[in-house]
């Protein structure tokens, strides 16, 4: 069945992950995405870990269901068959440094007098504009900008989120944006640029945490008043079981009703602690109640008590149990993919469920230039001989 984006073609500029991880969200859903790299060497991403066996996967994690081209732009004939392909395409994704794509020759204004209705997103820590637009970034310097590791402090300073957030964040954020582009492009005839900041991304999710700074001075970039608990919610954190850890959210009235008759604990059942301010008022006292609970018991047990009585809670996973969760393959979450020399390696799948236009893991991330000569034969009119030579000059 085909994708919502069948017909859309997209020029895939991105390197390591924030444009990548974007283009492979619009592949996923349909649309003809062209990753274009250096020739011979490829992305900068192809370098980096994880390996095995000297194969770096890296790449395969945010590039399925694309194709793969190279070309060199600092000759003239690659920057005319850019060209050429920009008049046959939709979309541009590019997250190089700010003033790059102008120094290329293919800023937005150039792109758009090739084909008024390109839609050309570009994604940087900062912005294309602004007091810091001029600054070096990857996703960690994004993230500790925008307070996202402040919040994250322990007893030894900030701490990395783990997790590259401001790549997937603002990816996703710039597959939402390409997506109105696109739907505004049909009303309007007309293309449109979208300048995508990372640190903007981070600091979007403090939607609660900067009125409440405002207001009440409670600041981040300190060791956490509640630990590591919910500050608006009580009793809401991560507990210590008998064999491991279980995270619980009965912050909501109706939820911790359930929760104390889960417990049957006299102390937890308390008429007082039925209404919410009243437990946030004595905090710490309710939370360790409930991790005295939590304590004498396994995390299979605790969760499936909890899970019956209603209660929102989870066991923590690690990456060895959700492989082996089944809910990770009923779920399409875990996919195994092709890397060549590796075999059949999981990878993370989508997760958008679309009834009607399901999304598919269709073909694995294109190794280095391998749909070159296909792509410029159909969108740049390119012959056998042609391409040759332009082989030769290391063009393509």
């Amino acid at each position: 069945m085909e994708g919502l984006l069948k017909g859309i073609r997209i020029l895939d500029l991105g390197r390591f992950i924030s444009a990548p991880f974007c283009g492979m969200l619009l592949a996923d859903m349909g649309a003809e995405v062209i990753k274009i790299e250096r020739v011979e060497t490829g992305e900068d991403g192809r370098r980096l870990g994880p390996y095995k066996d000297g194969i770096s996967v890296y790449v395969t994690a945010f590039n399925r269901n694309k194709k793969g081209m190279t070309l060199n732009f600092r000759s003239e004939e690659g920057k005319e068959i850019f060209r050429r392909l920009i008049e046959k395409s939709d979309v541009i994704i590019e997250n190089f440094r700010p003033g790059t794509m102008e120094k290329m020759g293919f800023d937005y204004e150039t792109c758009k007098s090739l084909n008024p209705r390109i839609i050309m997103s570009s994604i940087s820590g900062f912005g294309q504009t602004g007091r810091y637009s001029h600054k070096a970034a990857f996703d960690g310097i994004a993230a500790a900008m925008s307070g996202m590791y402040a919040i994250n402090f322990t007893e030894s300073g900030p701490r990395p989120t783990g997790i590259p957030l401001g790549d997937h964040i603002s990816g996703i954020y710039n597959a939402l944006a390409i997506m109105m582009a696109l739907y505004d492009r049909e009303r309007t005839g007309c293309g449109q640029y979208i300048d995508t900041a990372m640190l903007n991304c981070l600091f979007s999710v403090f939607e609660t945490r900067l009125p409440g700074y405002a207001l009440n001075g409670e600041d981040i970039g300190v060791v956490p008043r509640y630990g590591t608990g919910d500050p608006l919610a009580c009793p809401s954190n991560v507990y210590r079981c008998k064999d491991g850890y279980v995270c619980l959210h009965a912050g909501t009235d109706p939820n911790y009703r359930r929760f104390a008759e889960v417990t049957q604990d006299s102390r937890l059942m308390q008429d007082k602690y039925m209404k919410i301010e009243e437990r946030m008022a004595d905090y710490f006292t309710v939370d360790a109640l409930t991790a005295e609970w939590f304590a004498g018991r396994t995390v299979e047990e605790a969760d499936a008590l909890l899970t019956d009585a209603g209660v929102p809670c989870g066991i923590v996973y690690n990456l060895k149990r959700i492989l082996e969760d089944p809910n990770s393959t009923e779920q399409e979450m875990v996919v195994y993919t092709e890397v060549p020399g590796l075999g059949q390696v999981p990878f993370v799948g989508s997760p958008l469920k679309l009834k009607t236009r399901p999304i598919k893991n269709r073909r694995r991330a294109p190794l280095i230039g391998e749909d070159t000569d296909d792509i410029l034969k159909n969108l740049a009119g390119l012959s056998d001989e042609q391409l040759a030579g332009l082989r030769g000059k290391g063009v393509i």
